[in-house]
């Protein structure tokens, strides 16, 4: 009987030779000869670097809606292998099953699986979980190969902007940084850092020409978006880490598409790679910092609506800044035309949701408000003396602390020496021959008291912090001369507002009657020292609650 056949062939990395495809033609074309049937020349169908683990490919599609059709066009299908079909058992039989079911015989020429065999169905079944056992213990000997590499230190493949691969001697590859793409990253970090926003950011780039990285596979645009500042900013690499096997890549059934899943923390492999550092220590935390201020101030609250990836909405100066003092909800722009600051300001929860929740309808003009608000600003809280004072009341209450501590340490002086004299007794009874080990217990837990005591009373007294006091107020006024400096250059406002998110966090406006007309009052904590103060509890180092709020300051508007 000489049957009509189609013909398919697949080979599924773009490492191996194309030439795979016309060998298994070949060998079809040989099988179809040798039993005197016809292969049909317009019903060859082929997939080139394509996996064989889904069904969702160009060719075998086309294969399937031939077979399938009514009236189809050709009798068999040839296949070098099982495995040209499908590397999945459960897809294996699938085919098996609609192909049978549209009267299109399957041969596999190379295992001599035929689908008119009685036992076809056992065979398919056999030649399909050897075909899925060898592509799962494939993808597990790969992984294994490419730990190797990472715990070398060596690229495990990918595009990183910021570097290049060159191969070495044993045909391995390294990574090595390229430097005009190096600068273009700490641009990126230091432009971020001092308060410009990943829109921005893009926006400048692309403005300037800068050359981004190169874009995925299908993609002709080549340029800046927020979504690639941002893999810039949160990519450890670039601080001289080589982190490999966070994620792992898993198919969607039936289809080419593969997602990322994260794999635990335990399963990274982390090797330090210090000349593939790009970026210093400092500028990495400023960015984390600034992480951190947008998603607090500006970012979505679960269960609430907000600015996914801390994305700010305006540009003013005060935008996400301002609280309504009656009911804690945002104070945004509600009303006018946003032109030559004619738009005004008032309580959202009100305007959404009426007086029920919130019973304060005070609008106020945006140019109304910001004039105002950053005239007190200037004249209450942006002044050296503020800064004087606060640095005196820390030194107040430092001396305060360590008149408080004067009696306590006379007290551990002599608690020492009365553990000193108790050690050189037992050490002189161990010296005559009196020793056990009950003495040497007690030797040790003297020693430690002693150990205590010297650690308590190595603490820094009030002089070496007056002189950290004073390094605080060097840095506080350096905070104020940059607010100043930034707060009367319009062109700043990013930058403007990072800083006073930073110093100031929220505004409280509260609507008070002030002359005979309803105006806002604002109010807001200040604090323009950082994270870093003395403590003054006896531990040194961070005190991030004791200072941080020293005072607040009133600004009427």
């Amino acid at each position: 009987m000489n049957l009509r056949c189609a013909c398919y062939a697949r080979f599924s990395s773009d490492r191996q030779s194309p030439t795979s495809i016309s060998d298994q033609l070949r060998k079809c074309r040989e099988y179809a000869k040798h039993q005197c049937w016809t292969v049909l020349e317009e019903h060859i169908y082929t997939d080139q670097a394509v996996s064989g683990a889904a069904l969702e490919r160009s060719g075998l599609k086309e294969l399937l809606l031939a077979a399938t059709s009514e009236g189809h066009p050709f009798d068999c299908i040839l296949i070098d292998d099982s495995s040209r079909l499908t590397r999945k058992l459960a897809d294996a039989l699938n085919l098996y099953e609609r192909l049978t079911f549209a009267g299109i015989r399957v041969v596999a020429v190379s295992q001599g699986v035929d689908t008119d065999n009685p036992q076809a169905e056992l065979l398919i079944g056999v030649h399909g979980l050897i075909d899925s056992v060898y592509w799962r213990e494939l993808a597990q000997k790969t992984h294994r190969g490419m730990q190797g590499r990472a715990l070398e230190g060596l690229a495990t493949g990918g595009r990183c902007f910021g570097y290049r691969t060159v191969k070495t001697d044993n045909d391995s590859a390294r990574l090595e940084v390229k430097s005009e793409e190096a600068e273009i990253i700490r641009r990126i970090f230091e432009m971020y850092g001092g308060g410009l926003s990943l829109k921005r950011i893009a926006w400048q780039l692309n403005s300037e020409g800068v050359r981004s990285p190169q874009p995925q596979k299908g993609r002709v645009s080549r340029s800046w978006c927020t979504s690639s500042t941002r893999t810039v900013l949160t990519n450890e690499r670039y601080l001289g880490k080589l982190i490999w096997n966070k994620k792992r890549k898993i198919r969607v059934p039936g289809t080419n598409r593969r997602v990322y899943r994260p794999r635990p923390k335990s399963e990274w492999v982390i090797v330090e790679a210090p000349h593939l550092r790009i970026v210093s220590d400092e500028l990495w935390a400023s960015v984390r910092r600034r992480f951190e201020l947008v998603r607090e101030m500006w970012g979505r609250e679960e269960g609430k609506p907000g600015l996914a990836s801390g994305q700010q909405r305006q540009i003013y100066m005060f935008s996400g800044l301002l609280r309504c003092g009656e009911c804690g909800g945002s104070i945004t722009l509600v009303s006018g035309r946003r032109r030559n600051g004619a738009e005004s300001y008032g309580c959202s929860m009100h305007q959404q949701r009426g007086e029920s929740v919130c019973t304060n309808d005070l609008l106020i003009r945006r140019d109304d408000l910001e004039e105002r608000l950053l005239r007190r600003l200037q004249e209450t809280v942006l002044r050296e003396e503020v800064i004087d004072y606060a640095v005196e009341r820390l030194r107040q209450e430092l001396d305060r602390r360590h008149d408080e501590l004067r009696s306590e340490l006379a007290r551990m002086q002599d608690e020492k020496k009365q553990h000193e004299t108790e050690i050189a007794r037992l050490v002189e009874a161990i010296a005559t021959g009196k020793g056990g080990p009950s003495l040497t217990e007690a030797i040790a837990e003297r020693e430690k008291k002693i150990q205590r005591i010297t650690d308590r009373l190595a603490e820094p007294g009030p002089g070496s912090l007056h002189e950290r006091l004073e390094a605080l107020r060097t840095f506080a006024v350096s905070r104020l001369a940059d607010l100043r400096r930034l707060l009367s250059k319009p062109e700043s406002v990013h930058e403007a507002r990072a800083l006073l998110a930073e110093q100031f966090g929220k505004f409280i406006l509260f609507p008070v009657a002030d002359s005979g007309r309803w105006n806002y009052k604002a109010a807001g904590s200040v604090d323009l020292f950082g994270e870093k103060l003395v403590r003054v509890d006896g531990a040194g180092g961070q005190n991030r609650t004791g200072y941080a709020r020293l005072f607040r300051a009133a600004l009427y508007q």
